[in-house]
């Protein structure tokens, strides 16, 4: 019985420590939660992306941001932070002219309630001004990156260029709606 009893409690202790260990890591258990499920979406596609190919993606950040790659590649392989977390941690940075050593600190304090808690800590709500242009804003060189890896996925919507949507009402010449 003891040994039943010692068993269930080792099993339960190493599955919430690899939860911890897990928290705002790449892989299925990354969820960025900013309050934005579509943000959520490509920030998951920035993560899974990184993960196939990590010196490419700290080179397209390193070049992105003007950081040093090895401050990058402390970040992801020394303090553990998930390539999105860092995306997002070097946007905000370069949009608010705030130090990247402060905006690391409210990570870290913040981050493990997601991102939306971290953005709440300083007054940054989805819909906000400064939201959406953090949002719209990401490097060009991400985005393709992203959609470079996506290109092989079955998942694909529609362009979202000019003329890509299609006409209402019409179901082709000739016929009328009654």
């Amino acid at each position: 019985m003891k040994k039943i009893v010692l068993l269930t409690l080792l099993i339960s202790m190493l599955s919430v420590f690899s939860a911890q260990a897990n928290q705002g890591r790449p892989g299925p258990g990354f969820m960025p939660d900013t309050g934005d499920v579509e943000f959520d979406q490509f920030l998951m596609r920035v993560n899974t992306a990184a993960e196939v190919r990590v010196d490419t993606y700290i080179t397209d950040l390193s070049t992105a941001f003007q950081v040093p790659a090895q401050r990058i590649n402390r970040l992801i392989h020394k303090q553990r932070m998930a390539p999105a977390d860092i995306l997002l941690v070097l946007q905000w940075a370069n949009m608010s002219g705030a130090p990247l050593k402060r905006i690391l600190q409210r990570y870290k304090e913040f981050r493990p309630k997601g991102w939306q808690a971290v953005f709440a800590s300083v007054e940054i709500y989805p819909g906000s001004r400064f939201f959406l242009i953090l949002r719209q804003e990401m490097p060009t060189v991400i985005v393709r990156y992203v959609e470079r890896w996506e290109k092989g996925s079955k998942k694909k919507k529609g362009s979202k260029r000019k003329g890509s949507k299609k006409k209402r009402g019409s179901k082709g010449k000739g016929s009328k709606r009654g």
